[in-house]
């Protein structure tokens, strides 16, 4: 049987997913990959070829390089440009440190970011990407708001990110460009995991990534602020906090998203003693992850999530198991790996993101696996091999429309059709807003005989973020003079808040932070909110361009969406301005089939109405403002004649 990876897509086969040459290192500023060398002169190919060449060239590519240039170009020109803010900072008093959440609060999945700013030096934390919500109306998804950085690329010392998680890291090929490519510095598995996808956008040569070890306890200096990272555990192993010290003294501790694991499956331990020693050093301001301050005690080990799943496999001695989970959740994949050997069973993967992760995570070390053990999904892989021996881990644990168990449930995917009494079980929390999706993929696989496992029917999963206890013992341990909680919105930060407070902090030492406001931190430690804030909005990404949910075009869909189009054309002579034959009217969305007839009708006689009378009242009335008329008219009328509210496009053209 061929090795795991052996078995791969063909794009994965045919560069390596992580350059040979990243070797595991300290805190060394020495970049893994440069920036790219200026374009030497002469470098310029077609200006040297000779007519005859470039005719012979042009010939033999017509239409496609023409194509893929201007594609290019596009696309490039496109996403370069941020909606433009003339908002300036504030200028920053001498010795005061300023801290900015750029993006975490109020968002579910969020696109986080935070500054720092001393003196004009400014350091970023994370940037990560919130997944389109209902008002991003056909928006695939959103970023930070960065626009007012754009005028401080050359301030910007660099971006320190705590894990790879999309939510902390996905924004990076949109952003850096933005911001002319700051240095990165990550943990080594956040390296690989971003490495693929600035490859895909041909921007890898361009980035200087700077590999950091979290065990260390070795200073960094990104510009003028000293850097300390540390372990902590969360569903995704190489994560780190930031403990930071500004020239003046003040220090900020950045949790990044965390929990307590005292026995982690593939990751060491989180390092409270070092937590505990910043702490007695000192914390002016401790950063710290709300997601889950609704829970009370302490979040499940992985160790019990071990047990259930090995009961579940070693009891499962029918059909087959197909478990749904995060394809980020690396130490899940180690567990099903190691049960999967003790039983004498086949791991077979499913979904691109899954099977990407997976290879980068073994090529890195993080996964340990005998040869053969794990293959890609596919017919040809699990011939011979019986379905009680097939443990298959897919992407779609959140129902997403085309993930690889959506596919499953509605009999589309090109490998594994869903039989009776296959086990399918939901190694996840369901992210808030996707709990219809994921009941509706658990109806569609029940309709199939299939039987559904989720957390509610046992220890399948467990978060990996900090209940109540965890969040007081980081309290605890850090001793901060002020508190902030981050990430999700007011009423998790607010709890947190509550539980900060229960344990001895002070109600006016803890900051309730919106997006963009401006918190400095004087040299004696007092802090001042000012009355000033950054103007952020919703960047959305809209296929290869970019906007805010206030645009007009997402207005215009909010429109469409709630009451659809009509569309009226007018075709007129150019001198005499009458109408020349009918007038067409095409509707989508607006009448039932029955009153299709009715109702056009009477808008086309409406529609003549509402022109002639104007044209006829004001020959020389400009054709955007006669469009305006009719618009104006024409809602008013439908709506008092069959109460409904269209979008209404004239259309005026002259002959």
């Amino acid at each position: 049987m061929n090795d795991f990876l052996d078995e791969l897509d063909q794009e994965l086969k045919s560069e390596p997913l992580v350059s040979k040459n990243t070797e595991k290192s300290t805190h060394s500023k020495k970049p893994i990959v440069a920036k790219p060398t200026k374009q030497k002169t002469g470098e310029k190919k077609f200006e040297k070829h000779t007519k005859s060449q470039q005719t012979s060239k042009k010939n033999n590519n017509r239409g496609n390089r023409n194509d893929n240039q201007n594609y290019g170009s596009l696309k490039e020109r496109m996403m370069s440009h941020l909606p433009q803010t003339k908002f300036y900072l504030p200028t920053l008093r001498e010795g005061y440190t300023r801290v900015i959440p750029i993006g975490w609060n109020d968002e579910i999945g969020s696109k986080n970011m935070d500054m720092l700013q001393y003196g004009e030096n400014i350091i970023l934390i994370d940037c990560g990407i919130q997944f389109a919500e209902t008002e991003m109306y056909g928006a695939d998804f959103s970023i930070p708001d960065i626009s007012f950085l754009t005028k401080y690329t050359d301030k910007i010392s660099g971006m320190l990110i705590t894990h790879g998680h999309l939510d902390h890291i996905w924004s990076l090929k949109v952003v850096l460009p933005a911001l002319n490519f700051p240095p990165l510095y990550w943990t080594r598995l956040t390296i690989g995991l971003i490495k693929k996808q600035l490859e895909e956008h041909k921007l890898l040569d361009k980035a200087t990534l700077i590999e950091v070890d979290a065990g260390s306890e070795k200073e960094i200096q990104v510009g003028p602020f000293s850097v300390e990272y540390f372990k902590v555990n969360h569903s995704i192993p190489d994560c780190a906090g930031l403990y930071i010290t500004s020239p003046s003294g003040a220090t900020f501790m950045h949790t990044g998203d965390f929990k307590i694991d005292l026995d982690p499956v593939i990751d060491e331990p989180a390092n409270l003693s070092r937590i505990g020693a910043f702490g007695r050093r000192w914390v002016t301001l401790l950063m710290s992850d709300s997601t889950a301050s609704l829970r009370k005690w302490h979040s499940m080990s992985e160790k019990n999530v071990w047990e259930a799943l090995d009961k579940i496999v070693e009891w499962h001695v029918k059909w087959r198991l197909i478990i749904a989970a995060f394809s980020s959740w690396i130490s899940r994949v180690q567990q099903l790996i190691d049960i999967a050997a003790k039983y004498d069973k086949h791991i077979f993967l499913s979904g691109r993101s899954m099977v990407e992760n997976v290879a980068i995570a073994k090529e890195l070390g993080y996964l340990r696996m005998k040869p053969g053990i794990v293959k890609k999904m596919s017919p040809k892989n699990t011939e011979g091999i019986p379905p009680h021996k097939q443990i298959i881990i897919t992407t779609g644990s959140q129902g997403e429309q085309f993930s690889a168990l959506s596919r499953m449930a509605e009999g589309k995917h090109n490998a594994v059709e869903i039989l009776q009494w296959d086990t399918v079980v939901f190694s996840s929390s369901v992210v808030p807003g996707n709990e219809r999706s994921v009941s509706s993929v658990i109806n569609k696989m029940i309709k199939l005989w299939a039987n559904v496992i989720t957390k509610d029917d046992g220890e399948v999963h467990t978060g990996g973020h900090a209940f109540q206890e965890e969040q007081k013992m980081m309290i605890k341990l850090a001793n901060p003079k002020y508190f902030c909680p981050i990430f999700w919105d007011l009423y998790f930060r607010n709890a947190h808040k509550n539980t900060a407070m229960s344990i001895g902090m002070k109600e006016e030492n803890c900051l309730l932070l919106d997006n963009g406001n401006i918190v400095d931190f004087a040299p004696d430690g007092s802090v001042f909110k000012s009355r000033l804030k950054v103007p952020i909005q919703d960047i959305i990404v809209d296929g290869h361009g970019m906007g805010t949910t206030s645009s007009h075009v997402l207005k215009a869909r909010e429109t469409m969406m709630n009451a659809w189009v009509l569309v009226i054309m007018f075709k007129v002579d150019k001198k005499s301005k009458a109408i020349l034959g009918h007038i067409k009217i095409e509707s989508r969305g607006l009448v039932y089939l029955d009153e299709v007839r009715y109702v056009h009708r009477m808008i086309i006689k409406k529609s003549k109405e509402i022109y002639e009378n104007t044209v006829k009242d004001v020959p020389d009335i400009e054709e955007k403002d006669l469009v305006k008329l009719i618009r104006t008219d024409l809602e008013w009328f439908v709506y008092h004649r069959i109460n409904r509210e269209p979008m209404i496009i004239p259309i005026i053209t002259e002959v």
